[in-house]
Parts: structure tokens; sequence; C-alpha cells
């Protein structure tokens, strides 16, 4: 989205870890917040003596959003209980489960479909994913 930011109305960013110390991609995130193109906002969940950000789970960025649910995709990516909260507030936002996109491939492991630990009834993760709408991976209770 970024290399081709031109074909987006807006994009937006929201990271969160646990701590400052786990904040992945630093350099990124530091490129991104000095974008004037890019909304980036990030949160830890313990803020330590140096840290001046915002401090709580990552849904409590998405109060601070201007989501306008017709025009808007969500790309989720994050640990399974991560998933849950935030599904849940960008549906009391208004967003359709197909616009909420979850990343399964952590369930992946040889990613040709041969040693069926991403398989989740029917679907295999690393063949037919591993992106998914929450629409279509709600009901596997092992996806989320």
């Amino acid at each position: 989205m970024l290399a081709n930011r031109d074909d987006f109305r807006s994009v937006t960013l929201l990271n969160g870890a646990k701590s400052p110390a786990e904040l992945l991609f630093t350099d990124e995130c530091a490129e991104w917040r000095q974008r004037e193109d890019v909304v980036y906002l990030e949160t830890v969940d313990r803020g330590d003596s140096d840290w001046e950000g915002n401090v709580g789970v990552i849904t409590t960025l998405i109060p601070k959003l201007e989501i306008d649910p017709r025009r808007t995709l969500a790309a989720i990516c994050g640990p399974p209980i991560m998933y849950r909260f935030v599904i849940l507030d960008l549906l009391a936002a208004g967003m359709a489960e197909d616009d909420l996109l979850l990343s399964l491939e952590r369930r992946m492991k040889c990613g040709v479909g041969k040693c069926g630990h991403c398989q989740m009834n029917s679907k295999y993760v690393c063949l037919d994913g591993p992106v998914f709408s929450y629409h279509e991976i709600k009901r596997l209770t092992e996806a989320l």
C-alpha cells in the first residue's frame, strides 16, 4: 500500500506491543510516523520510564480513528487473543465481516498442503490463505 500510495484513499497503521522494547520494525515505524500521507498510531500494553506514547492494548487506538465502514478494509495480524477484541471493536464500528482480513500464517508449517498442520476443517491455510476474511473463518474455532 505504501509503495502504491496513490491507489488508496487513506492509509492508517496501528502498531502495538507488550512493551516499548518489543516494538518491531522500529526503523519503518519511524518512517511511517514522519509521513504526511499516512496515519500511524502505536501503543504498548505497559510503558517504561522513557515511553511517552499511548499505553494500552491495540483496541485503545480504534476509537481515535475515523472509520467509514463502507470504504474501509482492515488487515489484521497478531496474536489470536488480539484478533478477538479487534474484530469485536471493528464490527461495532459498522465494518462488514468481509472487510476484516486476518492473517493466519502462524498456523503454517510445510507451506504446500502436505503436513496438515494448518488444516481447519476443509481449509488449508497454506493453500487457501494465509489471509482470510473474518466471514470465511468465523465458524472455524481453531482459526481464532
